[in-house]
């Protein structure tokens, strides 16, 4: 039955988004929470800033194949409706990991993961405005928002679903509510720059006391 389907989906989809990278690398790696330092968020950003960018390289790679798996799943059991099951259960289990306490990212790379694997169109769209916006005015969050505005109005020139437009802008929403406090910074002009000059937040003296 179908609904036997998407259920294997989204639990599949669920348990791996639930695999957060971020803290499963700074835990191995320094032996702390992730989030317990800069802005507390088990996500990519917040990654390079606190543990470098060697150390994030394998959140990045981990992220991205939990969500293309993921995705895979849902496109071999139920085609386009199943990818985004997958996606919007993926995201969920990134954003609420059942292994970490339902403490964790925002999605965004996620998302990007399973936009590669939706319809690689819908992903450049999403990519050219979080570069672009990325570029002028080095806000990471800025450049994540216009990309998930950009899902459900690429989605409806593409295939016309309203069906699929409406889920497509219930997970684009849901990426934008998680940035609500970097709105609020952006609009008090306050939200922190990217910049690939970073220390590593997590020193090496830490690392030591938690291995003693």
């Amino acid at each position: 039955m179908d609904y036997l389907k998407y259920l294997v989906i989204a639990a599949a989809a669920y348990l791996l988004g639930s695999l957060s990278f971020s803290i499963i690398v700074c835990r191995f790696t320094t032996g702390k929470d992730i989030r317990s330092y800069g802005s507390g968020n088990a996500g990519l950003t917040n990654s390079f800033r606190v543990l470098g960018g060697p150390k994030t390289l394998l959140v990045l790679l981990g992220d991205t194949a939990k969500a293309a798996a993921a995705v895979y799943l849902g496109s071999c059991l139920a085609g386009m409706p199943g990818k985004l099951c997958a996606g919007i259960f993926v995201i969920l289990g990134h954003v609420f990991p059942v292994y970490f306490g339902f403490r964790g990212g925002k999605g965004v790379l996620v998302g990007a993961t399973m936009l590669i694997f939706l319809d690689w169109r819908i992903f450049l769209v999403a990519f050219v405005l979080f570069v672009g916006a990325v570029a002028v005015t080095r806000w990471i969050s800025l450049g994540s928002i216009l990309g998930a505005a950009s899902f459900p109005v690429s989605m409806q020139v593409l295939y016309g679903d309203w069906r699929l437009t409406v889920v497509a802008a219930l997970m684009g929403g849901a990426v934008i509510w998680l940035h609500r406090s970097n709105i609020s910074r952006i609009l008090h002009g306050c939200e922190n720059r990217f910049t690939f000059h970073v220390k590593p937040q997590i020193t090496k003296e830490e690392k030591e006391e938690s291995a003693e």
